[in-house]
């Protein structure tokens, strides 16, 4: 009987509520996120409404203007009230009248509290929202202390050079920041502006309310008006200061990744075609020059590298967990295994020769083009069908070929990384190349395999421990007790979120695509700009 949470008895050291899943069991991810961070800066995969941006820094504009007095003013706590107070009205006004909308800060609140107004005659925004520190969890639409402004948006607001942060306190900057606040002020009647500002005050909302305060709604036709233009030029402008590359060069990707986004709208019919944009841009630089493309473009191959190096470690770390919990095995019991399966499993395909280096083994491989990402289909066939041997092997020979292909390219995706300070990234696939590939090309095949399993094995314990530091929580996945292996959890392969839904929504919220996911007549115009 194998060993795991469910029939391994106590006393045992490792039974423990504290172990946590994960959705980086070899910790490479972080070198994905960094290279689509550097490509679409100002973007995160949480910031999914483009009005909060305009929202929030006018809400700040007026809190700066608040008087010296104002209960609201007395310390930086208050001023999370004041913006926890507005997110909510807004929530309960797009409940109200757009439930259909998607990505509304406090939307499932509101949805249990909808029927609150009949009540009561009014919706008891400060009992919604404002947070004291004996407010019980789940009780207030969002636990965040500073709201959804602090865990989400503040972030992007800051990369772009809209608000800065002192003392715990959001400060709109007085210059770019102050334009967004008054463009958004455009958009919305004095009388709606008063409104709103008096019911945060208040900490109430009655049922006239919503119609009157339409104005401050996220799906508002801000087309032609101040406020759509400074979001346009936003993400036109360049990607700031914090941007810059090695050599002190202001960089242009947000602005050359929304170029390309649209391009790939324009030229297909396929709905959420713009997914296809990481692996749309691996297929371009496989046979382009890094001079003859876009540095955009370039850096979505590098971010697309990155997740097909990955997704193969993972496939083999998700077969090896798979295994072990097949059976009760000591460390080399399991590795000599592992390796004897995956050697006996593919000894037809590489035509009897017993012992091929790796050299040897990735010429032998199928020369088909884009091979790899074959493969890459294949791996979600197996975790599909629990055929754990089949994905191990998949995922090594994914990665053979992948390093294979890509040779011609890899002095061009270093010089990427380096002038954008992202070589240093642990997991990126060019270290993964150099100590799972490079530093193992004389070995012969049984030999790579093994080695590659007892590196994945070790890396997965040490990655485990480094992220729990002095904390309680337990990110393992297997533990070695008594020298065998002790089976926890099995994690699948999967890929990132490259923020480019985040970047779908900006386009929709700007009407520049529709709801079949092409480009409307300001769309066209926009992008007849940007190819001039």
């Amino acid at each position: 009987m194998a060993y795991n949470l469910e029939t391994y008895q106590t006393p045992f050291w490792a039974k423990s509520g504290n172990f946590v899943r994960g959705r980086d069991p070899l910790g490479v991810q972080n070198s994905s996120i960094s290279v689509y961070a550097t490509l679409l800066p100002g973007l995160t995969n949480l910031t999914l409404r483009l009005r909060y941006y305009g929202t929030y820094l006018w809400l700040l504009d007026h809190y700066r203007r608040l008087p010296s007095n104002n209960v609201f003013k007395k310390d930086h706590y208050g001023q999370y009230t004041f913006i926890r107070r507005s997110e909510l009205i807004i929530a309960f006004i797009m409940g109200n009248k757009y439930p259909e909308e998607q990505s509304v800060i406090g939307s499932d609140f509101v949805s249990k509290n909808i029927n609150e107004i009949k009540e009561k005659g009014y919706y008891d925004i400060a009992l919604g929202a404002d947070k004291h520190k004996d407010t019980p969890k789940g009780s207030v639409y969002w636990d965040y202390t500073s709201g959804a402004l602090g865990q989400y948006y503040a972030g992007s607001l800051v990369a772009l050079n809209l608000i800065n942060q002192s003392s715990g306190y959001f400060l709109v900057n007085q210059d770019y920041g102050k334009e967004l606040a008054e463009a958004y002020n455009s958009s919305i009647s004095s009388d709606a502006a008063k409104l709103f500002l008096e019911r945060i005050s208040e900490g109430k909302l009655y049922e006239e309310d919503i119609d009157k305060l339409d104005d401050v709604a996220l799906n508002k036709d801000y087309r032609n008006s101040p406020e759509g233009d400074f979001y346009i030029k936003m993400l036109l402008s360049n990607d700031g200061p914090n941007s810059k590359t090695s050599s002190n060069d202001l960089t242009w990707q947000r602005k050359e990744s929304l170029q390309l986004f649209m391009t790939l709208l324009k030229e297909t019919n396929n709905d959420k075609a713009w997914l296809d944009l990481p692996i749309t841009s691996y297929k371009e630089c496989l046979t382009k020059s890094k001079n003859e493309i876009s540095e955009a473009t370039f850096g979505w191959y590098f971010y697309y590298l990155n997740e097909l190096a990955h997704h193969s470690l993972e496939a083999v770390f998700w077969g090896l967990l798979v295994e072990m919990d097949k059976g009760n095995y000591t460390l080399q019991q399991f590795i000599n295994v592992i390796t004897n399966q995956v050697f006996d499993l593919y000894s037809e395909k590489l035509e009897n020769v017993e012992y091929p280096s790796i050299i040897e083994l990735m010429d032998k491989l199928d020369n088909q083009k884009y091979i790899t990402l074959n493969y890459i289909r294949d791996i979600s066939v197996s975790v599909k069908n629990h055929a754990s041997i089949s994905g191990i092997t998949e995922g090594i020979f994914a990665l053979l070929c992948l390093y294979r292909d890509n040779q011609h390219k890899l002095q061009e995706a270093q010089d990427y990384a380096v002038n954008h300070f992202l070589h240093t990234k642990h997991g990126n696939a060019l270290d993964v190349f150099n100590v799972y590939i490079e530093s193992c090309k004389n070995m012969n095949f049984k030999e790579f395999v093994r080695r590659l399993v007892h590196t994945l094995l070790n890396e997965h314990i040490a990655i485990a421990y480094n992220k729990m530091g002095n904390g309680e929580k337990n990110l393992l996945k297997f533990v070695i007790e008594d020298n065998y292996l002790v089976h926890i959890e099995t994690m699948t392969p999967n890929f990132t979120n490259p923020r480019l839904k985040t970047l779908y929504n900006f386009t929709r919220d700007l009407h520049l695509v529709n709801t079949k996911d092409e480009l409307t007549p300001e769309g066209e115009a926009l992008l007849i700009q940007l190819n001039n």
